[in-house]
């Protein structure tokens, strides 16, 4: 096996430990929702990670709307045992990892999207874990690139983060008028779309959030918490 890339190296990780975990799990746990994506369960979030991994890995690229490719990947694995799909991971898994260290330009969507999956994971079956993880760190980069197409696609300014581990990031044009000071990992689920808008009023911002909600949350945001 070739070295693998840092996106690969993060990703790996963090489907090792969503197997673990899920091997530990019962049918009934297997079939609880995920409060962060009500619309799946947990058997439903693994077939959208595995799935995800095996169609790029393996050439099976989206013809049209992609929406139609994701939703797809989840429903034909609806009826699968739910430790079989898990154990798809173990093929689909390293063939994604050699593919995205052998490209010139890594993509890294799929690595930020698992890692936050699996903190997804966790919340729903109440294993909270790993989140002073590299891992976390490397998707709140990630995360933030959306946030800078997000600002720019909206008009917005740009907006700083201050984080509690003495690194600060200014992503976006102008001069910043919001700031976040947080953990990497709340900061993470903040701009993940993963707390209420009266979570994300709670926490520490210094200025005009209301107005800046656009460019920060990426996705909508859940009506109830989800109990991170």
């Amino acid at each position: 096996m070739s070295e693998l890339h840092l996106y690969a190296v993060e990703y790996r990780a963090a489907r090792l430990r969503m197997q673990e975990i899920a091997a530990g799990l019962s049918d009934e746990q297997a079939n609880t929702t995920v409060l962060a994506c009500p619309e799946w369960r947990v058997h439903d979030l693994f077939s959208h990670c595995v799935g995800l991994a095996g169609d790029l890995a393996f050439g099976r690229r989206p013809e049209g709307d992609t929406q139609v490719w994701v939703d797809g990947i989840v429903e034909s694995r609806r009826s699968l045992p739910f430790a079989e799909v898990v154990a798809e991971w173990d093929t689909a898994g390293p063939a994604f990892e050699e593919m995205l260290s052998g490209m010139a330009k890594p993509m890294w969507a799929l690595t930020y999207d698992t890692i936050v999956h699996e903190h997804d994971l966790r919340a729903a079956v109440g294993q909270p874990g790993e989140r002073d993880s590299s891992g976390v760190g490397l998707a709140l980069e990630m995360g933030l690139k959306l946030v800078r197409n997000d600002l720019a696609s909206n008009g917005l300014p740009a907006f700083r983060l201050v984080l509690d581990t003495g690194e600060e990031h200014v992503v976006g044009e102008g001069e910043p008028e919001l700031t976040l000071r947080s953990t990497p990992f709340e900061a993470l689920r903040l701009l993940g779309s993963r707390r209420t808008l009266d979570e994300m009023r709670s926490a520490d911002f210094d200025g005009d959030l209301d107005h800046y909600l656009p460019g920060l949350a990426h996705m909508d945001l859940p009506a109830t918490s989800i109990g991170e």
